[in-house]
């Protein structure tokens, strides 16, 4: 909006500008003392002679205030005013209806074409520059308030309202022109880690220097906003087809992925992009704000850093993903949940010494749900805190029954999320539950994948010691297929690495990962870890991991996860030690 640009510049510039006045009135010497009194004020002022003539100086001098004569040729003052307010770039300029007619009507006719105030003439002139002076102060405290109400703070984008309305305007527009329009929702991958990791402020320059750089991809008439947090969305109209916004999202993309340098950190950053256009994947804003967040978390599946265009595809996964996730809020509180337990193996004398819980979803209309479907969701909407709570009491609660019964199963292994680390109730949880099912801390071995450590460094760190200093062991899961593996292991109080099933399949024929293998037994030999080998599938795998040092193991050469039912009639009872 040409309007609201230069109000922006006027209220908020460095350098102080001079506000333009707009005289509107037939009579030359009108106009003459009307110019005499502003510029006397310290105004700028453009003259004109009619209605017509003022709607066409507005938009080009973009005044802060007219002085608007009732009675002109060819357009009166009050047609002229209700016309110029019609339009939506200058539906806040205010405008002072000067005229001689002082009649009731004409004075409720001026308030109702849109003018902010009126005066007659003869004009008082002491009176007219106090009611300037005001109009002009009132007009902007009232944009400063819009302003804020309207934009970020942190940016000074336009925030999610004001964005909602440009995106409203951009569909009207497109129905009028019959063209096309693309939706581009952006969202910066891990931002929250850089933010919680780095502090704040960093997070906050961060995002500045985000918008800068977006505002560098675009064409001034595109129009950028920050829907909340790290989520940005940018209108990009005109286009002639579709696959002209992909050249903008390659060029954001590539615009992000560039480092950015914060009080002497260098941090590297990139996003995933989602991209609706209109009217194929909507015709409403809802429509294409959904769509376009829709492509946006597929482009996040995708590996992010990249972007994706709308399928309705997408509607149909995203519809199923909000079923499961509907249904898993509710699935703890009506019994669906259930563990199964995957045995775990002395290599050497083949007997079950423990054993993994592993939550399943019984879902009552689509059957069993695995949990590489439904973890994932847990995790995102935040239900894998109340998900972990279920698994950790109920699995010590079965320990508990199983030894009462006199069997000897004596280590449980229980996967806890990287959430649970965030939440800081994970020490309170197992204390409790300890102390309400018997057991001893030793036989609970708390597993952990490197992604919580890398997520959740200082958080993991607290949390581990509290555990390890009750007796709880702690165990690496899927070693070897992180980050920084090695680190972690002198970092943090781990007892026992888990050997990743990616090594261990294709033993002994796969020589790499023989060689992997080996030297994983040699690091954790020389560290003192015990080690456990996952997914044995033969007979060759368990004689060459048990020739090289690793003593435990789990896989289908033994089992597969079963229910708590079938553990206990086919492996207890055959002796666990």
């Amino acid at each position: 909006m040409a309007y609201s640009r230069q109000l922006n510049s006027w209220l908020y510039s460095d350098q102080p500008q001079t506000p333009v006045i707009l005289i509107a009135d037939d009579d030359p010497s009108i106009r003459l003392l009307l110019r005499h009194a502003m510029e006397k004020e310290g105004f700028s002022v453009v003259e004109v002679v009619n209605g017509i003539e003022a709607i066409q100086a507005v938009e080009k001098h973009q005044p802060s205030l007219v002085l608007m004569d009732a009675v002109m040729p060819e357009m009166d003052g009050f047609t002229a005013t209700s016309t110029l307010l019609e339009i939506n770039e200058y539906r806040d300029l205010p405008v002072l209806i000067i005229t001689s007619l002082d009649d009731d009507q004409s004075v409720a006719r001026a308030f109702q074409s849109g003018a902010v105030d009126y005066i007659s003439k003869p004009v008082n002139w002491s009176v007219l520059k106090h009611r300037v002076r005001r109009i002009l102060h009132a007009s902007e405290t009232d944009r400063q308030i819009r302003h804020l109400a309207y934009h970020d703070t942190l940016t000074g984008l336009p925030n999610r309202l004001l964005f909602m309305d440009r995106l409203d305007q951009a569909i009207t527009r497109a129905i009028r022109s019959r063209n096309l329009f693309a939706l581009m929702y952006i969202d910066i991958d891990h931002f929250k880690v850089i933010n919680e990791s780095m502090g704040h402020d960093i997070g906050d320059d961060l995002l500045l220097k985000i918008t800068d750089r977006l505002q560098d991809c675009i064409r001034q008439s595109d129009t950028i906003g920050r829907l909340g947090g790290d989520e940005f969305a940018i209108i990009l109209e005109n286009l002639q087809v579709p696959e002209d916004v992909t050249l903008v999202a390659r060029h954001v993309l590539s615009g992000l992925s560039q480092s950015v340098t914060i009080s002497d950190l260098d941090v590297n950053i990139s996003a995933s992009i989602g991209i609706s256009v209109y009217p194929d994947d909507g015709v409403t804003l809802g429509q294409l704000l959904k769509h376009a967040d829709t492509a946006m978390y597929k482009a996040k599946e995708q590996g992010r850093n990249t972007f994706q265009f709308y399928t309705q595809e997408m509607s149909e996964l995203a519809m199923r993903r909000l079923e499961l996730e509907n249904s898993l809020r509710n699935a703890i509180e009506k019994n669906e949940l259930m563990l199964y337990y995957q045995p775990k193996y002395n290599l050497a004398s083949s007997r079950c010494w423990g054993m993994e819980a592993l939550v399943r979803w019984d879902h009552p209309e689509k059957g069993l749900i695995l949990p590489d479907e439904f973890i994932p969701l847990a995790e995102e909407t935040g239900l894998i805190v109340q998900l972990d709570q279920w698994v950790i009491r109920n699995a010590c609660e079965q320990l508990s029954r199983w030894k009462q019964q006199g069997y000897a199963a004596s280590n449980l292994s229980i996967n806890v999320s990287a959430r649970h680390f965030q939440e800081q109730t994970l020490t309170q949880l197992v204390q409790q539950v300890l102390e309400d099912t018997g057991l001893n801390a030793t036989e609970i071995e708390i597993e952990l994948t490197e992604s919580t450590l890398v997520n959740n460094h200082a958080n993991a760190r607290a949390v581990l010691n509290n555990l390890h200093n009750m007796g709880l062991r702690i165990a690496l899961d899927d070693f070897g297929t992180g980050y920084a593996s090695m680190a972690y292991l002198k970092d943090f109080p781990i007892d026992t690495v888990k050997i990743d099933r990616s090594f261990v399949w294709g033993i002994p024929e796969d020589k790499e990962n023989m060689a992997i293998v080996k030297a994983i037994v040699g690091l954790a030999d020389s560290l003192d870890l015990a080690l456990i080998a996952e997914g044995i599938e033969t007979k060759e795998q368990v004689s060459f991991l048990n020739s090289i040092g690793c003593s435990h193991g789990q896989g289908y050469y033994w089992s597969k996860p079963v229910s708590a039912l079938h553990f206990e009639q086919e492996l207890l009872k055959s002796g666990a030690s």
